[in-house]
């Protein structure tokens, strides 16, 4: 009969400065040591068991033991409950299920890990990275920190759309989809990893999307105006008191900025908060070529625009430290370093409750982005350029812009439709007024 002795020792102090720290041993010695199926399996006894039998096994595809009390102080019973104990995991692991889970918690941190080398290839934007995080943010409050992904039902996931819904009143079905998928990527990469049981898929039901639920909301023209008239002169209300007054001054002119040539440009905030000063150039006419490259867009392709207003980006090199060609256009104040998302927001927000003061009316819960919507319905209001071309430019699909801008033509077209006089005469037949030209 084997002897196995597990030393443990637990220190006890809450001070080390105390002189008498007192140090205890526990010794775990197991004791009539019965090995079964090849030795992958031992039952034994413990002095901290008592008479109660232990059960260990070894799971090779894992690199770790299960342990567990078979609560039998009869050794045939437990050499009876063992073996199906053993049969019953060998099912588990035959079948490519992992005995051992991991929490949301921890695999969030590692699919995570592995987005940010897709980042660092170039094979995904900093904006996808951004959606990712925020997405598998909200898959971590339905299901808990610490809950052992393995032992979630498939059809639990059937209530994540109400849980979004109580935690957001107004969020869009295509919302709730677009995470729903980024969930199921993630636990693909972990069946992929060897992480979760093979053919695992969160099943999350039926989302029923309503048609043209995410039309765009963008400014209208007036409150496009309203929001340029107060940022341009907003950096100047900036007390001289402030105890970072340059910064404060710093930030406020920088949101006046970026909000200008997102309405001149209709360009994504990942994509204006990523360019840099060498995918700029200034021309003598005061327009500007911009290049945004594939990495830092959505759809994964670069593309190159001229546009108005390239007054801003010369007035931008007369107060930010980093205008070298690898720095951001829109850095920090204090560091070489994109500014970030949160505090772009962080002073448009600012701007707009003193936008709301000003102009009553003014509609507060429009966003930042909402400036390219404003951008891609004002282009398609005038009708100059065709819906190809405006896609081109603001590096979106056409049927991007037919599914989420057509409330927009609809307007068009009901203008065109009242522009001009058509009835029916005695005979149904069709009249146009005299003035009427195609």
């Amino acid at each position: 009969m084997m002897l196995h002795t597990l030393r443990t020792i637990d220190i006890n102090s809450s001070n080390k400065k105390k002189k008498n720290l007192k140090t205890s041993e526990k010794v775990s010695r197991m004791s009539d040591i019965t090995d079964i199926f090849d030795g992958h399996v031992r039952i034994f006894k413990t002095t901290h068991s008592g008479d109660v039998y232990q059960m260990r096994m070894y799971v090779q595809e894992e690199k770790r033991y299960i342990r567990k009390s078979l609560k039998t102080r009869d050794k045939q019973l437990a050499l009876s409950i063992a073996q199906k104990e053993f049969i019953f995991y060998q099912a588990k692991i035959l079948n490519g299920e992992k005995l051992f889970s991991l929490t949301g918690n921890e695999m969030r941190e590692r699919y995570l890990k592995y987005v940010q080398t897709l980042v660092d290839e170039k094979q995904i934007s900093v904006g996808r990275q951004t959606n990712i995080k925020t997405f598998t943010k909200h898959y971590l409050e339905f299901v808990g920190k610490n809950t052992k992904i393995q032992n979630i039902d498939k059809k639990f996931f059937q209530g994540y759309r109400s849980h979004r819904q109580s935690k957001k009143k107004d969020i869009t079905m295509t919302v709730v989809v677009n995470e729903s998928i980024t969930i199921k990527q993630m636990y693909k990469w972990c069946v992929n990893e060897g992480l979760i049981q093979s053919g695992y898929v969160p099943d999350f039901g039926t989302i029923k999307v309503r048609k043209n639920e995410v039309r765009r909301i963008g400014y209208t023209i007036e409150e496009y105006r309203q929001l340029v008239d107060v940022s341009k002169r907003w950096y100047s209300k900036v007390s001289k008191e402030h105890l970072l007054r340059d910064e404060e001054i710093y930030y406020r002119k920088t949101i006046r900025d970026f909000i200008v040539l997102m309405g001149n440009y209709g360009f994504r905030t990942g994509e204006l908060r990523l360019l840099k000063w060498k995918d700029v150039k200034v021309h003598q006419d005061e327009t500007s070529t911009i290049t945004i490259h594939y990495e830092t867009t959505k759809v994964r392709e670069s593309r190159t625009v001229t546009g108005r207003r390239g007054d801003v980006f010369i007035r931008r090199k007369t107060y930010s430290k980093f205008t070298d060609n690898d720095d951001y256009v829109f850095s920090h104040f204090r560091r070489n370093d994109v500014i970030t998302k949160e505090l772009l927001y962080d002073y448009f927000n600012k701007l707009v409750k003193d936008v709301k003061l000003k102009y009553v009316d003014f509609d507060t819960k429009k966003t930042l982005y909402g400036i390219r919507h404003f951008w891609i319905s004002l282009h398609l209001l005038v009708g100059k350029v065709d819906v190809f071309k405006i896609s081109r430019f603001s590096g979106t699909s056409p049927n991007q812009i037919y599914k989420h801008y057509d409330n927009v033509k609809d307007e068009q077209i009901s203008k065109q439709i009242l522009s001009y006089n058509l009835k029916f005469d005695k005979n149904n037949e069709i009249i146009l007024d005299d003035d009427f030209k195609e």
